[in-house]
């Protein structure tokens, strides 16, 4: 009787291991142009744009010196942040995606929890292994792999750390994905980044 119990019980461990395997789905990724505002719990204000594989973040707020722009190749995963304020509009610093970006564009593979309804936009609910601590992620896709809503849990609350306010699709110029011209870009290697304030965190 013991033996077919356990027998019961492994078959059953075996069947909701494979079943939550085969729930782990890729992630959307961005298929349309789009432009977006943002708004986060830093009180910043962010502008996102995208367009084939590329994408671009305009942020302003009380902590920042103007105008901080990065400007993304989700290919390569990198990231170039251009700060335009006096003496420092000519200096862009290049950097790998920092793990927080999954919050922007989650990569890799996730699950399916159900829909919900965020500016206006049907999406997916998909909660992703976190890329850094250990909380899960939780976002809110579109159809057309556009995160509208990010969070997680921070010091046991949920925090919504990516929220679109104002959504458009429309084509994008690509002069707003290339640097200004007469910058001087300086690569930081992977082992510095993390050591630079807001770049490696």
């Amino acid at each position: 009787m013991c033996s077919r119990v356990l027998i019961a019980l492994t078959l059953s461990a075996g069947m909701s291991l494979a079943a939550s395997a085969a729930s782990a789905e890729p992630m959307p990724r961005p298929q349309v142009d789009y432009r977006a505002s943002v708004k986060t719990p830093q009180g910043t204000q962010m502008t996102m744009a995208h367009s084939q594989g590329r994408m671009r973040m305009d942020v302003t707020g009380a902590e920042i010196p103007g105008t901080m722009t990065s400007f993304i190749d989700l290919s390569r995963g990198r990231m170039t942040v251009l700060i335009a304020a006096p003496g420092i509009d000519k200096r862009a610093l290049e950097i790998e995606l920092p793990a927080t970006f999954a919050f922007v564009d989650p990569e890799g593979e996730g699950t399916r929890t159900g829909t919900d309804m965020v500016a206006g936009e049907a999406c997916d609910l998909w909660v992703m292994k976190p890329p850094v601590g250990n909380a899960p992620i939780e976002t809110c896709i579109t159809s057309d792999g556009i995160v509208l809503r990010a969070s997680t849990a921070i010091e046991g609350k949920n925090v919504v750390v990516y929220e679109v306010l104002e959504l458009e699709r429309t084509p994008q110029d690509p002069a707003l994905f290339e640097l200004p011209k007469g910058v001087k870009v300086t690569k930081i290697p992977p082992g510095v980044q993390g050591l630079i304030p807001n770049l490696g965190r």
